[in-house]
């Protein structure tokens, strides 16, 4: 009986150090990527800001990405 008590919180300890883990590697992909993703969103509001401007001086605005990313805008 004893034996099973001590199994059963060394399978406790198990999954909470499991979850731990989880969590902490979680918290490392998002740290690594915050850049990125905040990189993303400045470019998104930058892109907001160029159709807006282009609509305002009354230029048809379009835009398509290449493999790198860079923003082609168009007169259509």
């Amino acid at each position: 009986m004893d034996e099973k008590l001590e199994l059963d919180a060394l399978t406790e300890e198990i999954n909470a150090t499991e979850q731990k883990l989880s969590d902490l590697r979680k918290e490392y992909r998002e740290r690594k990527t915050a850049g990125l993703r905040a990189a993303i969103e400045a470019r998104n509001e930058a892109d907001a800001l160029i159709r807006e401007e282009m609509k305002a001086l009354g230029t048809a605005y379009q835009t398509s990405r290449t493999s790198f990313g860079i923003p082609l805008w168009r007169n259509t």
